[in-house]
């Protein structure tokens, strides 16, 4: 039993709570929680905020765990007291993510007038602050909406961006030079520019970040370079410890009209638990959409990948990579429809069996489509987060998600398409009128239990939580 010494009693909106020392001291040393001394109900120490979020807090404190995930209004409570970030983070982690219990829970305006062309969620253990490219502004709201820091950047719109950490994100543009770093916590330190080594005009066209909060991983960042010429292409990873770039892999040369034999690549992704990155890009020409699918070890070898795939049937929309199911997914441009590719198929012969991909959607719609060239696809996107994939067709959003098949059935498992969803109706507070029509996603974002849409010309992004509070609009 706590001593009487250690007893901390705290007046919260006119209601008393008593807790230890040692539990406010877990707050973290800038929480003014952790500083209050042992007090008592005739003499309490007095703090505004809301009893009932603040008896969730210290339930928090004590056990280290909720019983449900957090509300919007909670993650505001905890930014109010100045909880340590590690905490903020953990009051939303990537465990609490439900794809079937996203709900939307807040409505993002952006200052100016330019729509958001990026959006990024800082990668676990970081709170899921929210960070949004609209023109050459780079915006990045806390965990809990409760402010928002911009950074200018040169560049006239961002197409590529990256969440680091609450305080940095790096950001490119086609056409446009160099990798640009948003430091948040000093909006006026002078920039910096993360070029490729020997051509200070190559433009970006992906990146992708490890998983750097991972003591086990490298904390690089990947970027798909583009000669300003356009008759070479590299992925380099910049060290972001040092800003430094460490390794050029899968460098390209275009030679003659062999346009299709140095694809660059367009999208990148991380496979921590197999350390493999993903580097993709596709052509469209005279004779359709043809694509180049590569999977590098980047501590074996810079120049060999050890499996790579030319693509001319039903080539991808977009593609992604899961390291819970050991999988490639893609969207056909052709089709629409959704392949997915065995990675624990990967021989060192470097094929995934003779045809790597097997349709989870239509089987028949997708050949039929492919035949004939269409372009159901365009515009599709394709993401995997945890143990789910997520595909945007148009202003909607569907999941899929690997299911059991009975032991009468084989008990193989399967994906199964089991969600679709419209975009939400938000009202924004002080206006009569709601945020009613659907328009077409055209970057998203997953972080802890959150996924951010930003939609074509609409002025705001859209937060979707697990567990929101009530809609509504953050200034």
């Amino acid at each position: 039993m706590a001593s009487a010494a250690a007893v901390v009693t705290i007046n919260i909106g006119g209601e008393l709570f008593q807790t230890t020392s040692g539990t406010l001291a877990r707050t973290g040393a800038s929480s003014p929680l952790s500083s209050l001394s042992p007090s008592t109900p005739a003499d309490p120490h007095f703090l505004d905020g809301d009893p009932r979020l603040f008896a969730l807090l210290l339930s928090f404190l004590r056990r280290g765990s909720l019983p449900s995930p957090p509300s919007a209004a909670l993650l505001a409570e905890a930014r109010h007291f100045a909880l340590d970030a590690a905490l903020l983070a953990s009051l939303s982690p990537t465990s609490a993510f439900a794809p079937l219990s996203l709900r939307p829970s807040a409505l993002l305006p952006l200052a100016g007038r330019a729509a958001p062309s990026a959006v990024a969620l800082c990668p676990s253990p970081h709170p899921a602050s929210v960070v949004v490219a609209h023109g050459g502004v780079v915006t990045c709201f806390d965990a809990a909406f409760a402010s928002r820091r911009s950074v200018l950047t040169p560049l006239p719109a961002v197409d590529s961006l990256v969440a680091v950490s609450p305080d940095l994100a790096v950001a490119g543009a086609r056409d446009f030079p160099g990798v640009h770093l948003c430091r948040f916590s000093d909006a006026t330190a002078p920039p910096e520019v993360l070029s490729w080594p020997g051509s200070t005009s190559a433009t970006v066209l992906s990146m992708a970040a490890t998983a750097v909060s991972d003591a086990a991983q490298l904390p690089w960042l990947f970027t798909s370079f583009e000669s300003a010429r356009r008759n070479s292409s590299a992925v380099v990873a910049f060290d972001l410890n040092s800003l430094t770039p460490v390794a050029e892999i899968g460098r390209k040369e275009v030679f003659g009209a062999d346009i299709e034999a140095a694809i660059p690549a367009t999208k990148l992704g991380w496979l921590a638990g197999h350390n493999l990155l993903l580097a993709a890009g596709s052509h469209s020409g005279p004779a359709g959409v043809v694509g180049d699918i590569c999977l590098w070890d980047v501590r074996a070898s810079s120049t060999v990948p050890v499996w790579e795939v030319k693509e001319k049937d039903d080539c991808f929309a977009d593609i992604a990579a899961s390291d819970k199911l050991s999988a490639l997914f893609k969207v056909g441009a052709a089709s629409g429809e959704v392949f997915m590719a065995d990675l624990r198929r990967l021989d060192n012969g470097g094929t995934i069996g003779s045809e790597p991909w097997m349709c989870i959607g239509a089987g028949q719609r997708a050949t039929a489509a492919a035949s004939s060239r269409r372009k159901e696809g365009n515009g599709c996107m394709i993401e995997c987060y945890c143990n789910w994939v997520f595909v945007t067709r148009g202003s909607d959003v569907e999941v899929w998600s690997q299911v059991e098949l009975a032991p009468e059935a084989g008990g193989k498992k399967v994906m199964r398409r089991n969600w679709v969803v419209s975009g939400p109706s938000m009202k924004v507070e002080g206006s009569e009128e709601g945020v009613t029509e659907n328009t077409k996603i055209v970057s998203w974002a997953f972080g802890g239990s959150r996924m951010a849409l930003a939609r074509a010309e609409k002025i705001s992004v859209e937060v979707w939580d697990s567990a929101p509070a009530a809609i509504c609009a953050k200034s």
